[in-house]
């Protein structure tokens, strides 16, 4: 794939932030329209607040085996399937009458954010030197916020408009523009700066006999179970507790997702120039803020005020949403520039199983609690102090990728 157009590093890099922002306007939106769709298949609380869920499951699967893949094979044709699957997948679901049949499509789905996000991070990484790394993925990373800001701002107004279906085969239609784009345009870094030397063991073997990457994994997975509950129950929240209308509360989950897309470049700024590379001390500082941001919501309740809202949601997407890139960058320096792509599946793959897991578990605990979310709230801050604490066993590794 040498042969197509050389857009240079920061080319590269815009292309794979739009390509990921496209692959999660869809399954990020989905959770603005969640009260649509348990309206139309007549679900329970705890499966409206299932659908990242199920997408997630995809990632634990696919992110170790994808970021092998990027490791062995290069990340071009890894990072188009990805997309492929997404867009597939998505379609499908738009379609499905059944809420196990949504769920599993939402799954397979998942399958293809895990084969594009690690690759792409890898991708990234490899036309950078290390004092510009956890910037560069960080802004990578705001394809995630991005997709969610376009997802909650325009999937509700579609989906009231043409219902539900309809907007999520939309947000399918937008990944196959990016998948003609990545074709046409996506080449790997020069020389493979992150490819494996010759007769060195395979990477997985490499990043799974290592301490720190499975301590940073365990972390993420709070810290994306976290992200996820407030990504899923934000909107539901603010309807049934603080009583606002759907397309008042789903601006709220566009503005979570606005300040997580700033945030994932101020923690990445943050990592390479104010902490001159330290990347474990950025991850505290957004433990610790998004356990008091979850204190202060277990103490919002009805008729709260905007003057209170905007502000909590701001910072929780700040600090909740904007670590991402940091954890990217910390996995990869860890396991060294042969094994950089399988880290960061391993990474991915921990924190899916966070993002499965949190909201379920979320929302069956304010069900236990008849319909009370303060324990719930108290609960995941409470979880998230000893992910913290976990943090604080690692060694870091500065400038491994290189």
């Amino acid at each position: 794939m040498t042969s197509r157009p050389a857009l240079g590093p920061w080319g590269i890099v815009t292309l794979i932030l739009l390509a990921q922002t496209a692959a999660c306007v869809g399954p990020l939106g989905i959770p603005a329209i969640a009260s649509l769709i348990r309206a139309d298949l007549g679900l329970t609380l705890t499966q409206a607040g299932s659908f990242l869920s199920a997408y997630y499951i995809g990632p634990i699967v696919m992110s170790v085996p994808a970021g092998t893949l990027a490791d062995t094979w290069g990340v071009a044709r890894t990072l188009i399937l990805g997309q492929v699957v997404i867009a597939g997948g998505l379609l499908a679901a738009s379609a499905a009458g059944s809420y196990p049949m949504v769920i599993a499509l939402l799954i397979v789905a998942g399958l293809g954010y895990g084969m594009l996000n690690p690759t792409s991070t890898k991708a990234a990484m490899g036309w950078f030197p290390p004092r510009q790394r956890a910037t560069v993925v960080g802004i990578k990373q705001i394809g995630l916020p991005a997709g969610g800001v376009i997802g909650a701002a325009l999937l509700p107004a579609l989906a009231l408009a043409v219902g539900w279906r309809l907007a999520v085969a939309a947000s399918a239609a937008l990944i196959l523009v990016m998948i003609v784009a990545s074709v046409i345009l996506y080449r790997d870094p020069p020389g493979e700066i992150l490819a494996r030397p010759p007769g060195a063991k395979s990477p997985l073997r490499t990043v799974l006999a290592m301490r720190d990457p499975w301590l940073v994994g365990l972390a993420s997975l709070v810290f994306a179970a976290m992200q996820t509950v407030w990504m899923a129950f934000l909107v539901l929240y603010l309807e049934a507790v603080v009583g606002l209308p759907l397309l008042v509360a789903s601006a709220y989950l566009a503005l979570a997702q606005l300040a997580g897309a700033m945030g994932r470049i101020v923690f990445g700024l943050l990592s390479d120039r104010v902490f001159a590379g330290d990347r474990r001390l950025p991850l505290l500082i957004a433990g610790a803020g998004s356990t008091l941001c979850s204190i202060a919501m277990a103490f919002t309740g009805p008729g709260a005020s905007a003057a209170w809202l905007v502000p909590l949601v701001f910072v929780f997407g700040l600090v909740g949403i904007g670590w991402n890139g940091v954890h990217h960058t910390l996995m990869a320096e860890l396991a060294g520039p042969a094994a950089a792509g399988t880290a960061v599946g391993l990474g991915l793959a921990l924190s899916s199983i966070g993002v499965t897991a949190g909201p379920p578990l979320f929302g069956r605990s304010v069900e236990l609690m008849g319909g009370l979310y303060r324990p719930a709230w108290l609960g995941l801050a409470g979880v998230m102090v000893l992910a913290m604490l976990v943090l604080l066993a690692i060694r870091e590794r500065r400038g491994m990728v290189s």
